[in-house]
């Protein structure tokens, strides 16, 4: 059955492909080769066979070579890739090395700012504290200001501190943020110098305003020279410069250092005025007022005269006093005053002390606050035991009363 039905199809292949000699004459001798069509169809089948290997290698190759492209061209993308990424890192490194040498940078800058601001802050606090600034017992204190206003109605309420201490709060965490409270605590001493010299600089300004001192004039005649042992620590009044010439005054800190330095320098000043002012009383122990400076009658010839002094009266020799550090330049018997000791202040104050009954004191001896001079008396031109007591300032007698008051906030 199945032979039949391939007769047809082999008899069609036989008629394309039917059998075949090929000859062959060598050397006289003929021969030949029979190809047949089994040989043909078997030829055919094997070129099919190699025609189809070879398509299958080609597009196996193709494949292959697309693959290896795929791959390629994947290797090459994740190459960039990575090179992208080591550039960004390379530039991250630079930049963090850009940043951490600019903090290390801005660190240094603000580390050496910070010293120099301590420097600056622990010389004024020397200088501050080697001219006794805080210290009541060498400055009028005006009993916590109320003396301001009384010498002044116009004067401002004290300075608060510009330092808040609940905004200064940091963390302790970061180095920055201690830094910062190094700094505002440094602001935080800086006000509070700033606000004691202040304060001292405004009380003294008060009592040179009650006793109506002419503060140019007063400098002008210039401290007393006076003879003996002297001593004490070394204030230089001119040290101010070394807080503006120094210092780069354009700097905010600075300027204010210089300016406080500027006030302890005045406070000190004025202080040494009013040290040398006679601002005491002059009569130790009970005594009561029997005539005022200006004009008055007189006690002998009942007439309008000047009284160029003050009158004390208390019992016969009572205590006279020196009212301020000075130098005795009279002690003696004058016309009108009867026993008399006269002082030189300095700064061009004198004070005169007359109607004595004694005198302890000798020309040329230096006292101190408060030291006897010697008793009341009534010698010279008196009605009654008194002391007869004058201001002198640069020549012109003044109302010794303008002292004594501002004295009371003083002494």
């Amino acid at each position: 059955m199945v032979k039949r039905l391939l007769e047809g199809p082999w008899a069609h292949i036989k008629e394309r492909f039917p059998d075949r000699q090929i000859y062959h004459r060598t050397e006289g001798q003929v021969r030949y080769f029979a190809v047949t069509t089994e040989m043909q169809l078997t030829a055919i089948a094997g070129v099919c066979v190699l025609a189809v290997w070879l398509a299958i290698t080609s597009v196996n190759m193709l494949l292959v070579d697309t693959e290896k492209n795929q791959m390629r061209a994947e290797l090459a993308a994740i190459a960039e890739r990575h090179r992208e990424e080591l550039e960004e890192a390379r530039a991250s490194e630079a930049a963090a090395l850009a940043y951490v040498e600019s903090r290390t940078s801005a660190f240094d800058r603000t580390a050496g700012e910070f010293q120099l601001r301590h420097d600056t802050l622990r010389r004024l606090l020397d200088f501050a504290d080697d001219l006794g600034v805080g210290d009541t017992d060498q400055s009028p204190s005006m009993e916590d200001g109320r003396i301001l206003m009384a010498a002044n109605p116009a004067d401002p309420d004290p300075r608060a501190s510009l330092y808040d201490p609940a905004a200064a709060s940091v963390s302790d965490d970061l180095a920055e943020d201690r830094v910062q409270g190094l700094l505002a605590d440094q602001e935080a001493a800086l006000a509070e110098a700033e606000d004691s010299a202040e304060r001292r600089l405004e009380n003294l300004r008060a009592v040179l305003r009650l006793t109506g001192m002419r503060v140019e004039e007063a400098e002008e005649a210039g401290p007393l020279d006076a003879e003996g042992g002297t001593g004490g620590p070394l204030i230089e009044l001119d040290a101010a410069p070394m807080f503006t010439e120094a210092l780069d005054l354009e700097d905010p800190f600075n300027a204010r250092v210089a300016r406080i330095a500027s006030r302890l320098v005045e406070a000190e000043r004025l202080e040494m005025l009013l040290t040398a002012a006679p601002l005491a009383v002059p009569v130790d122990g009970p005594y009561r007022r029997t005539s005022p400076y200006g004009r008055r009658i007189d006690p002998f010839t009942r007439r309008l005269a000047f009284h160029a002094g003050s009158d004390f009266a208390a019992y016969r020799n009572a205590p006279i006093i020196a009212p301020a550090p000075g130098r005795v330049v009279y002690a003696g018997w004058r016309a009108g005053y009867g026993r008399t000791v006269e002082i030189d202040h300095g700064y061009g104050y004198r004070t005169r002390f007359g109607h004595l009954h004694s005198i302890d004191v000798r020309r040329g001896d230096a006292v101190d606050t408060g030291q006897r001079l010697g008793g009341m008396g009534s010698t010279g031109r008196s009605t009654a035991t008194h002391l007869h007591y004058e201001v002198w300032f640069r020549g012109a007698h003044v109302d010794p009363e303008d002292y004594i008051r501002a004295g009371r906030y003083v002494h």
